[in-house]
């Protein structure tokens, strides 16, 4: 019996580049896609998005890992 797909938790990477520290990478968990996207939201410079890893099941409950790796993000506000 197949189930629904399921996100169990992720990770958002962000990195940052100063001239003293070179370049520097944090992290922040999250455990669905609404606080997913308010984290990619609230990052800005000098952090930029580097790369997504999605933890979850597929539809026979196998785990899978779906990772995203960005090199230009782009937050546009809303058209009117």
């Amino acid at each position: 019996m197949r189930k629904p797909l399921q996100v169990i938790e992720g990770d958002l990477i962000l990195r940052a580049w100063d001239r003293t520290a070179d370049i520097s990478q944090t992290s922040a968990r999250f455990s669905s896609l609404d606080e997913l996207y308010a984290y990619c939201l609230a990052a800005s410079e000098p952090q930029l998005i580097d790369r997504i890893v999605i933890h979850g099941h597929d539809d026979l409950d196998q785990p899978r890992i779906l990772s995203f790796v960005f090199q230009e993000i782009t937050v546009s506000p809303r058209p009117e």
